[in-house]
């Protein structure tokens, strides 16, 4: 994770300004940031986790997107199920899979007219990689932030040209570096970052970037 959020708000606020999707009985919804921004826009995240049958819980969620006059979505993702209630300002959505007799998952929630504010990035990016998805978090002393990026660069070039960027801006690696192809990682007083490098697309790369700061 990275850089410092714009500004923090007080938890109540933020459950006020970006309230969840309700939940039925049965399932405990736990939040897991006091402040988070997606791609620059204000979210707030939570995990789902409780024991209440599938159809009870797709009847009470279309139930109360309906009460919002909102427009209930449903797809499906391999074993999960992802549901959405778009209603003027919000985006509510839930992610879930069943394990066992249990419903586990993540809700969110995000207003459609926010603008964009986003930190500086812990390290420039390199010629050539463009920043896919940027999750900046705020919890007590505790900042971060997860970057996605991908690149037309082959693994070795991106990963030589992140090194260079962060040594460069002042990063040191925590271990003598090596020719493979794995993870990168680098410090800073009171400060991490992480890159791993999973499979990208087809001709090219992708890195997936944390930063931590206490």
């Amino acid at each position: 994770m990275a850089a410092a959020l714009v500004s923090a708000v007080p938890a109540g606020a933020l459950a006020e300004s970006l309230p969840f999707w309700p939940m039925p009985d049965g399932l405990q919804v736990t939040p897991i940031a006091d402040e988070m921004r997606l791609n620059g826009v204000p979210v707030r995240i939570g995990l789902v986790s409780g024991v209440v049958s599938e159809r009870r819980f797709r009847e009470e969620m279309e139930r109360s997107c309906q009460r919002e006059r909102g427009r209930f979505q449903e797809n499906s993702l391999g074993m999960k199920q992802l549901w959405s209630c778009i209603h003027e300002p919000f985006s509510q959505t839930v992610q879930w899979r069943r394990e066992g007799d249990r419903i586990v998952g993540e809700i969110s929630t995000l207003r459609m007219d926010a603008k964009p504010r986003q930190s500086p990035l812990p390290t420039p990016l390199p010629d050539g990689a463009e920043l896919v998805s940027d999750l900046e978090s705020r919890d007590g002393d505790l900042r971060g932030r997860v970057l996605m990026v991908d690149s037309r660069l082959s693994v070795p070039q991106l990963r030589t040209a992140l090194l260079r960027e962060a040594q460069a801006r002042g990063w040191k690696p925590t271990a003598p570096l090596s020719e493979k192809l794995g993870r990168l990682s680098l410090r800073k007083p009171k400060e991490s970052l992480d890159i791993a490098f999973p499979a990208g697309s087809s001709g090219g790369s992708r890195a997936v970037i944390v930063w931590q700061n206490r």
